[in-house]
C-alpha cells in the first residue's frame, strides 16, 4: 500500500513539474486557457476590459459591434450595439468596439482584424464580452 501511494505521489510531482516547464502546459490560475487577449494585442487591436466598456458605452461617438450570432444578439446586447454582418458600413468617425460572448470567443477578434484590414484605425475589442457585461448587472437591450 505504501508503495502505491509513493508511486502516485511521485507521478503527481513529475506531472506537475512537466506541466510547469512545458510551453503548452495547463494553466494553474486560468484552467480554461488564456483567452483571446494576447491575440488581440498581437493583431494590433486595442483590448478593453469591463470597466472601460462601461465608460465607452456612454459615448455617442463610439460604435459597439456585436459579433455573436443573430439569436444571441436578439436575446440581449450592449446598449446601442449593432449586429455585425460582413461588409457592413460603419460610421466613418469614432472608435469601434467589437465584442462577442466572452474572453474565449474569437469572433470579435476576427471582426476586429477584418475592420483593421479594411483600413479602420481605431478598433478595440471588449475581450471580456457580453457575459461579463451581463454578469455585472449592466443594462442590455433586447428584441
Amino acid at each position: 500500500m505504501k508503495q502505491i501511494l509513493l508511486l502516485i505521489a511521485v507521478g503527481a510531482v513529475l506531472g506537475a513539474a512537466g506541466n510547469a516547464v512545458s510551453p503548452r502546459g495547463l494553466s494553474w490560475s486560468r484552467p480554461l486557457g488564456r483567452g483571446v487577449g494576447p491575440d488581440v494585442v498581437r493583431a494590433g487591436l486595442v483590448p478593453i476590459d469591463l470597466a472601460s466598456a462601461k465608460e465607452l458605452v456612454t459615448h455617442k461617438q463610439v460604435t459597439f459591434v456585436d459579433a455573436r450570432t443573430p439569436e444571441d444578439y436578439a436575446i440581449g446586447r450592449l446598449p446601442r450595439a449593432i449586429r455585425w454582418t460582413p461588409g457592413m458600413k460603419l460610421p466613418q468617425e469614432g472608435r469601434v468596439v467589437v465584442y462577442c460572448a466572452n474572453e474565449f470567443c474569437d469572433s470579435a477578434l476576427k471582426v476586429g482584424e477584418e475592420l483593421k484590414n479594411a483600413g479602420r484605425r481605431d478598433v478595440a475589442v471588449f475581450v471580456d464580452g457580453y457575459e461579463a457585461w451581463w454578469n455585472a448587472g449592466e443594462a442590455v437591450e433586447q428584441d
